[in-house]
């Protein structure tokens, strides 16, 4: 599994919607703000149910209705194009979600 250059990490990103890269981090990063706590909830339980399908899990913050994925490849480091796959999955589902912003 290779690691995306800065360029295709930008290139990946165009196709993103919200999320940001943290270069210093080594991940791509998007914050959600839901309706409410439980609307957060649901949203997780998606993401975590097609994490588990495709084995690549983001690590995921929840602040009330504020929900944050943080998506790297731990193995290598950085961010690859399993990232960038995971987080177009996790824009379907916060789409069909409904997020307050």
């Amino acid at each position: 599994m290779a690691l995306l250059d800065a360029d295709q990490i930008t290139e990946g990103l165009g196709r993103l919607e919200g999320w940001e890269w943290d270069p210093e981090g080594n991940e791509l990063r998007r914050t959600v703000h839901m309706p409410d706590f439980m609307s957060g909830i649901h949203l997780v339980t998606a993401v975590a149910r097609v994490a588990e399908e495709v084995d690549h899990h983001p690590d995921i913050d929840i602040r009330f209705n504020k929900v944050t994925f943080h998506q790297t490849t731990h193995a290598v480091g950085g961010v690859t194009r399993r990232d960038v796959d995971m987080a177009s999955r996790i824009d379907a589902l916060v789409a069909e979600a409904g997020p307050a912003d």
